[in-house]
C-alpha cells in the first residue's frame, strides 16, 4: 500500500509562503538594512515598534518593515548600471539572432555570401598591398633623406677639411703664403725692381692658381697630432721636418689629392710603416706622383727604404719588408681603375743619415738602373705642349717622362715660356736674314741646349733651327730624347743630337759652344749656371769669334742665381739684355721664373 502524505498545516503553509517571498525579494536586488547603513546615499530607515506577540503578526511586521525600508531608500547607482549592461547584451543577442530569411530585406544566398567574402578578402589584400607600398615608399624616402644628410655631412666635412687645410697651410706652407696675390711675392717685386733699374720692361704672367701642379714628391711620416699615429702623406713645414696634412691641397691636380687619401688609408690598413728619420725605422719614405694631363692618370713611385731585393735574401727583416712591398703593390694595382693608375714604380733608397735626397742617384754598391723597378703599366707618361696657332708649329712633339727624369711641375704655364722662345727666335731669324743677303744668313740658325732634360725646350724648337744639340747629365734623359726624335719627320729627325753629359763637360770635351752654336739655350737648376759655363760663354763670345753664340736664351727658376750670372755677363761688356719677362709657375710661393734674352754686343758689327 502506498503511504499517504498528510496535507500541510496552516503553519507550514505560512512558512513556505514566507520563504518564497523572501527568495523573490532577494532575487529582485533587495539589499539588507545592515548594508544600507553603509551607503551614504540612502536615508536612514525609521524605526518601527513591533509588539505583536504571535507568529502571524511577526511575519506581517517583517513584511511591513521591508516595504517601508524599500519605500524610504533610493536605488543604488550600481543597480542602474547593471540593468543597462544587461539590456545592452540582450539587444546584441537579439540582433545577432535576427538572420534575414528568404524574402526578407538583406537576404543573401550562399553564392552571394561567398562572393561577398571573396570581395572582402580581395579588399583586405589590396589594402595590405597599399599599406606595404606606402610603407616601402616611406622607407625609400627615409633612406633618401638619410643619404642626402650623409652627403651634406660629407660635403661639410670636406669643406671644413679644405678650410682647416687652407688655414694650416696658409700659416705653415710657403707655397700658399701669397696665394691671394701671387704677383705680390717678394721675389716678383725684386725682379721688377732689378729690371726697372736697368730700364728694361718686365711683364709678369700668371696662369691658373689652383689644380696646376701635376708633379708632386711628398714625404710619408707618422702623424704627431693624433693618438692613433696614423700615416700622413703631406708637406714639411718650412725650416723643419714637421709634416703638414694635405688631404685637399688646392695647388694639386685632383688626381694627386685622390691618390694621397687612398695611399694613407692603405698604409694604415696593411701595416706599411712610414719612415722615421730620427731612428731610421720604417720602410716607406716618399710617394712621387706625376699626372698625365691628357688622361688624368697618375704615375706612382714608392720610395722604399731598402736596397734592391734579391731572390736569395736570407735575412728575416728583408724577407718581411719584401713581402709587405709585394702585397702593397698588388693592392695598388688591384685598385688601378679606382685611383686612375697609369703606372707603378718602386725606387730603392736605403740612405738614412746625412741624406736628404728623395732619390738615390747611385750610392753604395747598387747601380742607378737597379734602384728603379717598373711594376705596372707603361714606362712613360706622354705629354704634348699645345701652342697657339700664331706659333706655327710644323709638327707636334711628343715628350716622354718616366719617373726618373725631370719634368716641370706646372707644364701648362711652362708651355707659355717655350712659346715665347719660339716667337723670339722667329723674329731673330727674320731680322738676321733681312740684315744680310748672304747665303749663310739665309739658313736657319744652329742651337745648343744645356741642362736640357728630355728636350722639353729644344725639341719644340727643332723646326726653327738647322741643327740641335741637347745635353744633360741624367743618363735616363737620352732614351726619352731619342724616343721623341724617332717620332718626328725625317727632316727634323736628322737635326737632333743628345749628349748625356753635364754642361761643363760637354763644353770642355765636345766644344759645343764653338761649333754650330749660334743660339744657346740654358735652363739650369735653382743654383744657376756653373761658373765654368758662364766663363765659357763669355770667352766664346770674344771679338772675332764667328761661330760663338750670338743669342743666349736664359730660363731661370732661381732669381738670386740669375742676378749673379747676369751681372757677370753684363760686366764682361760682351752681352746685353734685349728682353726679359717673368712667369709665376708656383702661384702663392715666393718664386718667379725669369725668361731673359741676351744678345752679343759685337754681333751687329760682324
Amino acid at each position: 500500500m502506498m503511504q499517504t502524505i498528510p496535507p500541510p498545516t496552516n503553519t507550514e503553509k505560512r512558512k513556505r509562503r514566507r520563504g518564497a517571498k523572501g527568495r523573490e525579494a532577494q532575487g529582485s536586488g533587495i539589499i539588507s538594512s545592515s548594508n544600507n547603513t553603509t551607503n551614504t546615499h540612502h536615508e536612514p530607515a525609521k524605526a518601527v515598534a513591533l509588539s505583536t506577540p504571535n507568529d502571524d503578526d511577526k511575519v506581517v511586521s517583517l513584511k511591513r518593515k521591508i516595504e517601508q525600508s524599500l519605500a524610504l531608500q533610493k536605488p543604488p547607482i550600481l543597480h542602474k548600471n547593471v540593468h543597462e549592461t544587461v539590456n545592452t547584451c540582450n539587444e546584441k543577442a537579439n540582433k545577432k539572432q535576427k538572420v534575414p530569411q528568404q524574402g526578407d530585406p538583406g537576404f543573401l544566398t550562399k553564392t552571394q555570401m561567398r562572393n561577398a567574402r571573396k570581395r572582402r578578402a580581395k579588399q583586405r589584400k589590396g589594402q595590405q598591398v597599399a599599406d606595404q607600398t606606402e610603407s616601402t615608399s616611406k622607407t625609400k624616402k627615409s633612406k633618401k633623406k638619410q643619404q642626402q644628410k650623409q652627403q651634406q655631412h660629407q660635403q661639410q666635412q670636406q669643406q671644413q677639411r679644405k678650410q682647416s687645410n687652407k688655414n694650416a697651410l696658409g700659416n705653415n706652407d710657403p707655397s700658399l703664403r701669397y696665394i691671394r696675390d701671387p704677383k705680390s711675392a717678394p721675389l716678383v717685386k725684386k725682379a721688377k725692381a732689378y729690371f726697372a733699374e736697368k730700364e728694361i720692361p718686365f711683364n709678369v704672367y700668371l696662369e691658373k692658381v689652383t689644380g696646376w701642379r701635376t708633379v708632386s714628391k711628398l714625404p710619408v711620416r707618422r702623424a704627431d697630432d693624433d693618438d692613433q699615429q696614423s700615416c700622413v702623406i703631406g708637406l714639411f713645414q718650412p725650416g723643419s721636418h714637421a709634416i703638414v696634412k694635405v688631404p685637399d691641397y688646392p695647388s694639386h691636380h685632383p688626381s694627386i689629392n685622390k691618390a694621397i687619401r687612398f695611399l694613407q688609408e692603405q698604409c694604415d690598413e696593411m701595416g706599411v710603416e712610414p719612415f722615421n728619420e730620427f731612428d731610421g725605422s720604417g720602410i716607406l719614405r716618399y710617394v712621387c706622383i706625376n699626372v698625365e694631363r691628357s688622361t688624368g692618370k697618375i704615375q706612382l713611385t714608392l720610395v722604399w727604404k731598402s736596397s734592391p731585393y734579391k731572390d736569395d735574401d736570407d735575412k728575416l727583416q728583408e724577407k718581411e719588408d719584401k713581402d709587405i712591398l709585394h702585397k702593397f703593390c698588388n693592392r695598388v694595382v688591384s685598385m688601378a681603375d679606382t685611383i686612375q693608375l697609369h703606372s707603378l714604380w718602386v725606387h730603392f733608397n736605403a740612405q738614412w743619415k746625412h741624406a736628404d735626397n728623395i732619390f738615390d742617384y747611385g750610392s753604395g754598391s747598387s747601380s742607378k738602373d737597379d734602384l728603379w723597378k717598373h711594376i705596372f703599366g707603361p714606362r712613360h707618361i706622354e705629354e704634348v705642349l699645345s701652342f697657339p696657332p700664331s706659333s706655327k708649329m710644323s709638327e707636334k712633339v711628343t715628350l716622354f717622362f718616366p719617373p726618373n727624369v725631370f719634368r716641370q711641375a706646372n707644364l701648362d704655364a711652362f708651355t707659355n715660356i717655350v712659346n715665347k722662345i719660339r716667337m723670339y727666335i722667329k723674329n731673330y731669324t727674320q731680322l738676321r736674314q733681312t740684315a744680310s743677303s748672304t747665303a749663310n744668313n739665309n739658313q736657319l740658325p744652329t742651337c745648343v741646349e744645356l741642362y736640357g732634360g728630355v728636350g722639353t725646350i729644344g725639341l719644340n724648337l727643332c723646326d726653327l733651327v738647322s741643327k740641335l744639340v741637347c745635353s744633360d747629365e741624367n743618363p735616363h734623359n737620352k732614351a726619352c730624347f731619342e724616343r721623341s726624335v724617332a717620332m718626328l719627320s725625317s727632316n727634323n729627325r736628322n737635326k737632333c743630337v743628345h749628349i748625356p753629359k753635364n754642361a761643363s763637360d760637354v763644353i770642355r770635351q765636345d766644344h759645343v759652344l764653338l761649333n754650330n752654336c749660334e743660339i744657346l739655350v740654358v735652363d739650369p737648376p735653382r743654383k744657376g749656371l756653373d761658373e765654368y759655363v758662364t766663363k765659357s760663354i763669355i770667352d766664346a763670345s770674344s771679338t772675332g769669334r764667328v761661330n760663338g753664340p750670338k743669342l743666349l736664351v736664359y730660363v731661370s727658376c732661381g732669381f738670386d742665381a740669375f742676378i749673379r750670372d747676369s751681372e757677370m755677363l753684363l760686366s764682361s761688356g760682351k752681352w746685353s739684355i734685349d728682353k726679359a719677362e717673368g712667369h709665376v709657375l708656383f702661384p702663392g710661393a715666393d718664386a718667379i721664373e725669369t725668361l731673359a734674352f741676351f744678345k752679343r754686343v759685337d754681333y751687329g758689327e760682324e
